[in-house]
């Protein structure tokens, strides 16, 4: 009893001791895996995100940047797409509405016959009508904002009605919550027909369909 009592303390403390000087050396090696690890998935993050960015955004990061002559070149492969680059489409009409000079969100209206000589204006015209018709609800505030402005594509101001209704009952611009864009243009169409002509424009809105061109719209001439 006085042998076995001796000795069971003794392994006891041993295996203690054996215990602790294995983490003590392992603790080293670990602490090493561990850094070597986190370095690794900073590396493979890093990785993941050169591999993610996608030159679909350059054209949208130049127009932002107010960089319209270059985001043309980025977005024009885009837009010339079609269906599903409606956002392409809207962003180079308005960069060419830029390069036109004009700002149709406020101010005093541009002469309208002077305005559809300029090439770039066209273009813009065209390419805008192109994501409207898709049913880009931005598009359809800046056509909203061109009938304001006397620049529709016709000077039917029904049309610039029936173009303030697809905006304002635009599904895609609901279901995102988007606040309106274009009121003092729509308000400004509102106070120019009588309810009558408000109400046809409601009417042509309630009978569009989408519409998806395929034709490109022409290159404006330096």
């Amino acid at each position: 009893m006085g042998f076995n009592g001796e000795y069971r303390p003794l392994v006891g403390q041993r295996f203690f001791l054996l215990l602790v000087m294995g983490v003590l050396l392992c603790e080293p090696a670990l602490a090493q895996a561990q850094r070597e690890t986190t370095n690794e998935n900073v590396r493979r993050r890093q990785a993941e995100r050169q591999q993610q960015h996608s030159p679909y955004w350059d054209g949208f990061i130049l127009k932002h940047q107010g960089n319209c002559t270059e985001a043309i070149e980025k977005l024009k492969p885009l837009a010339n797409r079609g269906f599903g680059f409606e956002d392409a489409q809207s962003a180079l009409g308005e960069c060419y509405l830029q390069l036109a000079g004009l700002d149709v969100t406020g101010g005093s209206a541009p002469d309208r016959e002077e305005t559809f000589e300029k090439q770039k204006f066209k273009t813009a015209l065209e390419w805008i009508g192109k994501a409207a018709r898709a049913g880009h609800f931005g598009a359809q505030a800046i056509m909203v904002s061109l009938y304001a402005a006397g620049l529709g594509p016709n000077d039917d101001i029904i049309e610039g009605a029936k173009w303030a209704h697809l905006y304002l009952t635009n599904p895609s611009r609901l279901n995102l919550g988007a606040p309106i864009a274009a009121v003092v243009s729509i308000d400004q169409i509102r106070e120019s027909m009588d309810k009558t002509s408000w109400l046809i424009g409601k009417e042509r809105a309630r009978d569009w369909v989408p519409l998806y061109d395929k034709k490109t719209p022409p290159a404006p001439t330096q």
